[in-house]
């Protein structure tokens, strides 16, 4: 493989991996902060049934499919990670770099969420097994829970995270600025 002739940090500038940083840190920070103050499968009512906060945790893929799979997601989400960084370096040119940014943003917050156990109430630790199960889990934080309209696949959305959030966000904008004629071109 070949890397790019465009220096890296002309793609990925200071200021962009500074962003990446602190879409990261807040979505540890929103983590942490639910994991020590709720109980798993608790629910919190925000706005009465329609948003509540709903500690969960995925230890699937995107929207919760294919649960108890936490260390082929965790090999998934690095390869995507490093996958992101290549074609972004290749394709400076392609897309809004601010979506860019959100996704890397999101990809590196869930990433990194996997490499712990989660203890509700108390905190967390370095590992991939839980030593108590039903008092310590594995797998992504999700808590922003939101209602959904019955006939539309779910009961309610699958909960989800600031992580899940920018890279949702990310992926509009990419959407939204991506020439594609240019891509069928390349």
């Amino acid at each position: 493989m070949k890397l790019p002739n465009t220096p890296f940090f002309s793609v990925f500038k200071p200021g962009y991996l500074a962003f990446v940083a602190f879409g990261l840190f807040l979505d540890l920070l929103t983590k942490y902060v639910i994991i020590t103050k709720m109980y798993a499968h608790e629910s919190i009512p925000v706005l009465g049934d329609f948003f509540r906060l709903s500690l969960t945790f995925n230890t699937g893929f995107v929207f919760g499919l294919f649960q108890d799979n936490a260390l082929p997601s965790l090999f998934a989400t690095g390869f995507a990670i490093v996958f992101l960084i290549f074609y972004r370096w290749q394709n400076s040119d392609l897309g809004n770099v601010w979506g860019w940014n959100f996704v890397m943003a999101g990809a590196f917050g869930n990433f990194i969420d996997k490499f712990f156990v989660k203890i509700p109430g108390t905190g967390f630790r370095f590992g991939f097994t839980p030593e108590k199960p039903g008092i310590e889990y594995i797998g992504v934080v999700d808590f922003l829970d939101f209602e959904w309209p019955d006939f539309l696949l779910f009961d309610r959305w699958p909960a989800f995270n600031v992580a899940d959030s920018c890279v949702s966000i990310g992926i509009v904008i990419l959407l939204f600025t991506m020439d594609w004629k240019e891509m069928d071109k390349k």
